[in-house]
């Protein structure tokens, strides 16, 4: 479980990502991934600038929780309203592939022991991985969903997401 002051850096991360999203005229439900972005890429370079095995212990459940609740939220809403647009179609398809790959990634990160000399490695092969998917969502693939989806299916995919969010944290 993250600190108050890793909370707070998170936090911070996640709402200075949303004010992005706003500015790029975002609305709804990307402008909820976006601070979702912010809040665990800052746990994400925390463990990744650790060398400590206790903060990976501490921190890992949490990082893998919001990146698997995160993920699934956007395939199983998100990006199925993608799917069902001619325009999004192809950047659904994309994402979804990514997201097998993520969650393999993290499958594997889990079954390590935290002392596991291959543990840095393959959580800095995750961080990379968030990275460039952030980066693609956030400059491309939200923007392009925003122009085909319309504002009023934005705002209306934010509850059902935030919903299968939390029914898969409740899983994991």
């Amino acid at each position: 479980m993250p600190t108050q002051m890793e909370k707070a850096a998170s936090k911070t991360m996640g709402a200075a990502k949303m004010v992005k999203g706003s500015v790029k005229g975002l609305e709804g439900v990307f402008k909820t991934l976006m601070e979702e972005h912010g809040e665990v890429s800052a746990l994400l370079l925390r463990v990744k600038s650790s060398t400590d095995i206790e903060t990976r212990a501490r921190l890992w459940p949490t990082v893998r929780m919001e990146l698997t609740s995160h993920e699934m939220g956007e395939v199983g809403v998100v990006y199925q309203a993608f799917q069902q647009n001619p325009d999004t179609i192809e950047l659904a398809l994309h994402h979804n592939q990514e997201a097998q790959e993520l969650s393999s990634l993290i499958g594997r990160i889990n079954e390590l022991s935290f002392d596991d000399p291959m543990w840095p490695s393959m959580f800095d092969e995750l961080v990379e991985l968030v990275q460039h998917h952030v980066a693609e969502e956030e400059g491309e693939i939200f923007p392009a969903g925003q122009r085909a989806l319309g504002a009023a299916k934005v705002m209306e995919l934010e509850e059902p997401y935030l919903a299968k969010k939390k029914a898969v944290m409740e899983q994991v």
